[in-house]
């Protein structure tokens, strides 16, 4: 089993290796929150700012870590093939074929299996995944029902990318795009207000930016810049020329910067700035 990636029990949804990607979740909360036309430059704004970034960082980032700092394919393998152990039925008179025998016999092939094999080598993962449930339900009731709805709604896509990418040495590309990306910019602006389809929109189109940061080659550049254009373009259906402009200036730096043979060493050093800015310019003209 490998070990957990970087960071301890409470840690922001990674980009192992990446330097500055990092902060990309964080940066969609913040954006969000500016889109939603709600936030003001007091305490109380400032508390459910931090608790959203808590709830991506401290609730969501465990769960996924853990999920995918664990071969669960291989454990659950070894579940398949674990022994039954020689066992007595504490049910008086229960014969081994009877329903209580099999039943008896069933538990301490999961205890056995349990103690032996599933606690030794996922036993961190499985306080860790504990712990990021606890801390995103807790944050998610707290920040409102439509945060909670959101909130189950990202696990079970977690699930979902867990199970497509069974055997894989990472998760699917789409679904980190939309887990590091797209997800914490809704939760921003749910901290704050109803959602409306224009941050929808920018949601998804900055996620498709997030995939480009995972994908390798050419795919990388095209997604990244494609995003963007696609932000350009609702920005101008919106008659926002201004901000459309200036974030379509910050594409030309972007494209110079990535290199489709290694795009993603100048992506994390000089490129993500230019997409913060435009993140947030975005969310202003909302």
């Amino acid at each position: 089993m490998s070990e957990p990636r970087e960071g301890g029990l409470i840690r922001l949804i990674p980009y192992p290796g990446q330097t500055g990607l990092w902060l990309l979740p964080s940066w969609a909360v913040l954006c969000g929150a500016v889109a939603s036309s709600r936030i003001h430059l007091v305490p109380a704004d400032a508390v459910r700012l931090a608790m959203s970034v808590l709830l991506v960082e401290g609730g969501w980032g465990t769960v996924w870590s853990a999920l995918w700092a664990t071969d669960w394919t291989a454990v659950l393998q070894q579940w398949s093939r674990w022994p039954v152990p020689e066992v007595r039925s504490s049910i008086p008179y229960a014969r081994p074929d009877a329903p209580a025998g099999r039943i008896a016999a069933g538990l301490a092939r999961f205890h056995s299996w349990w103690r032996r094999s599933l606690l030794p080598s996922a036993g961190q993962a499985l306080g860790q995944v504990l712990i990021g449930l606890v801390v995103s339900l807790l944050l998610a009731f707290a920040l409102g029902p439509e945060v909670l709805l959101l909130t189950l709604a990202t696990l079970a896509l977690m699930e979902l990318a867990l199970l497509r990418g069974r055997g894989a040495e990472g998760a699917p590309v789409g679904y980190g795009g939309a887990l590091r990306m797209g997800a914490p910019w809704l939760v921003g602006h749910l901290a704050f207000a109803p959602l409306t389809l224009p941050s929808v929109a920018l949601a998804g189109a900055f996620s498709l930016v997030a995939v480009g940061a995972d994908a390798g080659s050419t795919r990388a550049r095209l997604m990244w810049i494609g995003g963007q254009l696609l932000v350009v373009g609702l920005l101008v259906a919106l008659q926002r020329p201004l901000a459309s402009t200036f974030i379509f200036i910050t594409l030309v730096p972007q494209w110079l910067l990535l290199d489709a043979r290694t795009p993603s060493g100048p992506v994390r050093r000089h490129a993500l700035p230019w997409l913060a800015a435009a993140m947030l310019l975005a969310a202003w003209a909302m």
